[in-house]
């Protein structure tokens, strides 16, 4: 866990970017996504024993997170797209269902419903 109040005050300060970044940024159903994940993996993090190397990490990666939300990340820096090497890796099931999950994201995204087509199944990809 964090070692003193003042990275405590960091890390929810940067907990409510991420929250407010999803209100302002995403539409309802993926904004619940986002609100229910960041708040589990804050929580995960807050509860195991964690180094200031490894708070520093989580902070710089969901920081770069908020940043791409907003719009002023550096773009050469992240791409929405799966490194070739790790998309070679998926079997023919996993790269279906990933097309899936893309998909139903656009859908998303874009304003539109994913209800009923081609459904995503809850079956773990690994």
């Amino acid at each position: 866990m964090a070692s003193n109040a003042g990275s405590f005050r960091q890390l929810s300060a940067l907990y409510r970017h991420i929250l407010r970044a999803h209100r302002k940024k995403l539409p309802g159903p993926l904004r619940a996504l986002g609100d229910s994940y960041a708040s589990e993996e804050f929580r995960r993090h807050l509860k195991a024993k964690t180094t200031r190397s490894q708070w520093q990490e989580f902070g710089q990666q969901w920081s770069s997170y908020v940043s791409m939300l907003n719009g002023t990340a550096d773009l050469d820096q992240h791409s929405s797209s799966m490194p070739e090497d790790i998309h070679a890796a998926l079997n023919a099931e996993q790269r279906e269902q990933l097309s899936k999950l893309q998909q139903a994201v656009d859908e998303l995204a874009h304003g539109g419903h994913s209800e009923g087509e081609g459904g995503l199944d809850n079956r773990p990809l690994g």
